[in-house]
């Protein structure tokens, strides 16, 4: 039996849903995982990614919404006007 703490890619979109009321496809988070966006699997059953339940659920409450630019650094000075 698999463990409760750690779903299936269909059980982290459900606890995506119901953390932050916003629904993610499981292509868009397969994808978020294997550019290492979104945590990655603890363990595998066969060919089933099992994530840890504790680590989704953090990701999903602080992960940037949609356009938000995660690529630029932010400046440590600040512009004179």
């Amino acid at each position: 039996m698999a463990n409760p703490h750690r779903p299936t890619t269909d059980q982290v979109l459900e606890l995506i849903k119901a953390e932050t009321g916003n629904e993610l496809s499981a292509s868009t988070f397969r994808g978020y995982v294997s550019r290492g966006q979104a945590p990655a699997p603890v363990e595998w059953i066969g060919r089933t990614p099992l994530f840890k339940r504790s680590e989704i659920a953090e990701w999903a409450r602080n992960r940037p919404g949609q356009g938000a630019r995660t690529d630029l650094r932010t400046s440590r000075r600040r512009r004179a006007d």
